[in-house]
């Protein structure tokens, strides 16, 4: 057996008593790191951008029209904007007219006046057939003055048949439009044709109508 001298039991006790501070000082120092390293990870975590996207504001409320729009404040002009279309199984006639205000009013459907695109029935020499034909609302929020919209007009395509459509404004219960000399517009004459042998509307091209 080897027998530790005195310097040899000193050593040895000087490592052991030294090895724990070390041990220590290192695991200080690892907690240390981690401690930072989850700092820094929480620090750095990117947070949702707050959502800074307001609602649409409501459009106004339009007036509606309650009194009479002097003659000498009204104006219009009229064109078709699109081929007209048969919808509904062929039963309807589908136009949409751009209606241009050339007044110096706004105009709207609402009211107890409005004002409605009127769409009447007039024949091939432009004699009237039928004027309280059919009528067509503008658009929620009316025609400014100098503005213009489309206003989808949808009439019953058998009774076109033979006759030409007549397009003007009318405020109710005061005035037709034309009653103050504004041209309304006419578009025809439609025809009954044939199409692949079933009966459909030919445009005043001669051509049957496209069908949606």
């Amino acid at each position: 057996m080897k027998i530790l001298s005195i310097h040899e039991k000193s050593s040895i006790m000087k490592k052991m008593n030294k090895s724990p501070r070390v041990v220590g000082a290192a695991i200080a120092l690892a907690a240390a790191i981690v401690v930072t390293g989850c700092s820094k990870s929480q620090n750095d975590t990117v947070q949702p951008a707050a959502d800074t996207q307001q609602p649409a504001a409501a459009a106004p409320e339009v007036e509606g029209i309650s009194a009479p729009i002097p003659q000498d404040q009204v104006g219009a002009q009229y064109a078709v904007s699109a081929e007209p279309v048969l919808v509904k199984n062929g039963e309807i006639l589908k136009v949409v007219v751009k209606v241009t205000n050339t007044g110096k009013v706004a105009v709207n459907s609402k009211g107890k006046m409005p004002v409605n695109l009127a769409i009447s029935l007039v024949d091939g020499a432009g004699a009237m057939v039928k004027q309280e034909f059919v009528r067509a609302t503008l658009p929620p929020q009316g025609i400014p003055a100098g503005g213009s919209a489309d206003v989808v007009a949808e009439v019953p395509a058998q009774a076109v048949a033979g006759n030409t459509l007549r397009f003007g404004l009318v405020q109710e219960a005061v005035a037709w439009y034309s009653d103050y000399k504004i041209q309304p517009l006419d578009y025809g004459p439609f025809n009954s044709c044939e199409d692949q042998g079933k009966q459909t509307l030919c445009g005043k091209d001669g051509k049957p109508l496209t069908a949606q």
